[in-house]
């Protein structure tokens, strides 16, 4: 009875389609060097880039083949908003497979781009195509009603250089002369 026991159990790994792996031996070994865990970005997508051992190793970097030459992997990768988790997996007839995963953040806030001197159509213009609410505010003093010009920034709210979530209100405040 027992030889029987031990004879059903490599048919039924094979009935469901499994094959055998060694359970001890040589394991393949990966290391993911780019990009680092837990590392922010802010473009659409990141280079997943490794060492892997023995160099004919297969690499899959989300389920997709990564490129593998010469022990040396690379695959790109589509990130989507918030936070995302990359699995990489390397297998080799013979051996233990290895994984590693790394965690990406795709930063979606926009840069408030420096607008102080620039015309307020042109500002306005450039703060809406980043996809920024825009709320005005007028400055200046009784002269320029008789002096006029164009109107230009004077200061903005959140100011040039933060970062902010879409859809976030600056309040540019526009005058013909900032210096009133």
């Amino acid at each position: 009875m027992r030889s029987l026991v031990l004879l059903a159990i490599p048919l039924a790994v094979a009935a469901c389609g499994g094959t055998a792996r060694p359970a001890s031996g040589p394991r393949v070994t990966l290391s993911v060097t780019a990009p680092g865990d837990a590392k922010s970005v802010r473009a659409e997508t990141v280079r997943v880039e490794g060492k892997v051992s023995p160099s004919g190793a297969s690499v899959d970097v989300n389920g997709e083949a990564a490129s593998v030459s010469g022990g040396t992997f690379t695959h790109e990768v589509t990130l989507n908003p918030g936070d995302n988790v990359i699995d990489v997996t390397a297998t080799a007839p013979g051996r233990r497979p290895d994984a590693d995963a790394v965690r990406v953040t795709r930063d979606m806030r926009v840069e408030i781009p420096e607008l102080v001197g620039q015309p307020r159509e042109d500002a306005i213009s450039r703060l809406k195509g980043l996809g920024l609410d825009v709320e005005e505010e007028r400055s200046g003093n009784f002269l320029d009603r008789f002096f006029g010009g164009e109107e230009q920034v004077c200061e903005l709210h959140p100011g040039g250089g933060e970062l902010v979530d879409p859809g976030t209100t600056v309040t540019v405040t526009v005058a013909p002369n900032c210096n009133g």
